[in-house]
């Protein structure tokens, strides 16, 4: 700025112009102020700002986030809700679809198999060419059923019999495929001499366009019927030895008689065993236990014997619970002839009367099991009838004094029933109201 001072303004230019230089030196000299003012607020800020951030005591001065907008829930329909709860419990979901489905194709598969249609073969003529041996007791309702089902499916059956009772019993049923067969099992010259003419019928000398082949053999051993329950002490000594005679040495003796007819036909041998009661092995039972236990031990070591003897199979079937009804037919057939067997009710059991509290499969399933058997689809041990499988495996698992423990409180409360009963029926002595006998006086004490 030029600088005046000292002299006369000569006009109005110059005072203008010196005005002008004044006003310039004074907006340099603010603008330098703010400038140093700026600088130094800045520095300041920040100062404040690294003591603040690095400082731990100053509380967080940085405003809550805000809340979310409210969801509205739209209500969902069974699919979507049906596909929520699949996607939230996949396992769960998993195992009752393999559950169902391992259920249904298990029904599936026994509808479709119990509606196969089972005929025994014939001859191109519709002769009857397969021949089953039923061994078991005639006046039996199993083997009565199981005879009419298997003549009713294309068989020709043979029952063995020892009597002329037995024998009329099975005439009854006037079946033409029905036979006795006379076989006296405590006589070897008569076993050998049946099994020759069973022999002669099966292969003729004349042999005929379509021979006869026997199919299988089923015996039916049975336990102790009534079973006699007992401790071992209290059975004597006849009591064994007519029991393994009756139900162990019968079938053996039999079963050894038809074994090479059986090996030259390749025939199977079929066992039918009940086990529920066997399989726990309780106490009081050591005749059936006995029975049983024979019989598989028996079983077993004959299915070893014959493996390598090719088409003769042995195959046993563990019977459990089933639902046979009333036989009336046969129940008049055995009144009917009752009058030519005296020893009838010693020789079987008296006829169930009453129903029983559990109810057992259909036989049905028994006559399918028995048929597959006899055809060569069935092998091994095979559990048919309710209750079967689950009473065998109890009886490996369970243990034994559990049992006891279980049937012991069972007889205890049958016995407390029937003390109550006979405590009902006879009055006791403390509170009897009859009327004591009074002897009559004599002559001198009446005096």
């Amino acid at each position: 700025m030029p600088d005046y001072s000292g002299e006369s303004f000569g006009s109005i230019e110059d005072l203008m112009s010196y005005l002008s230089a004044i006003e310039s030196t004074v907006e340099g000299e603010v603008s330098k102020i703010a400038d140093s003012i700026d600088a130094v607020t800045d520095r300041i800020s920040a100062s404040l700002r690294s003591a603040i951030g690095e400082s731990t005591w100053f509380p967080d001065l940085k405003p809550p986030p805000p809340a979310p907008a409210p969801i509205i829930a739209r209500p969902m329909g069974y699919l979507e809700a049906s596909r929520d709860w699949v996607s939230r419990h996949r396992a769960v979901t998993a195992a009752v679809v393999c559950f169902i489905g391992t259920g249904a194709y298990m029904i599936w598969r026994q509808r479709r198999a119990n509606r196969a249609k089972r005929r025994a073969r014939r001859a191109k003529n519709g002769q009857r060419t397969e021949v089953v041996v039923l061994a078991g007791p005639p006046s039996a309702p199993l083997t009565r059923s199981l005879s009419l089902d298997l003549e009713r499916r294309g068989f020709v059956v043979y029952i063995p019999v020892n009597s002329l009772w037995e024998e009329r019993l099975i005439q009854a049923e006037s079946k033409a495929d029905i036979h006795p067969l006379h076989l006296d099992i405590t006589s070897s010259s008569s076993v050998t001499s049946t099994i020759r003419k069973f022999t002669a019928v099966l292969d003729p000398p004349n042999a005929p366009r379509y021979p006869l082949r026997l199919a299988s053999l089923i015996l039916l051993p049975q336990t102790p019927a009534p079973p006699q329950i007992a401790s071992i002490t209290d059975l004597s000594a006849d009591s064994w030895s007519d029991a393994f005679s009756t139900h162990v040495l019968s079938p053996f003796t039999l079963l050894q008689a038809f074994l090479p007819l059986l090996q030259s036909h390749k025939a199977s041998i079929l066992f039918l065993t009940p086990t529920n009661t066997t399989s726990l092995s309780p106490p009081l039972h050591g005749l059936e236990n006995m029975v049983a236990g024979g019989m598989n031990n028996y079983i077993s070591t004959l299915r070893k014997e014959l493996a390598s003897s090719e088409g003769t199979k042995v195959v046993q079937l563990k019977l459990g619970a089933f639902d046979d009804g009333s036989d009336r037919d046969a129940m008049k057939m055995v009144v009917a002839l009752r009058h030519d067997a005296r020893t009838y009710s010693e020789a079987i059991s008296p006829p169930v009367t009453e129903q029983s509290r559990v109810r057992g499969s259909p036989l049905r399933e028994l006559h399918l099991e028995v048929f597959d058997a006899i055809v060569g689809k069935r092998k091994g041990v095979v559990y048919v009838g309710r209750g079967s499988r689950i009473y065998a495996y109890l009886g490996k698992v369970m243990p034994e004094g559990l049992v006891g423990w279980m049937l012991g409180l069972q007889k205890k409360r049958e016995q407390a029933k029937e003390k109550e009963k006979e405590d009902e029926k006879v009055p006791s002595a403390r509170g009897s109201p009859g009327w004591e006998p009074v002897e009559p006086m004599s002559s001198e004490e009446s005096a």
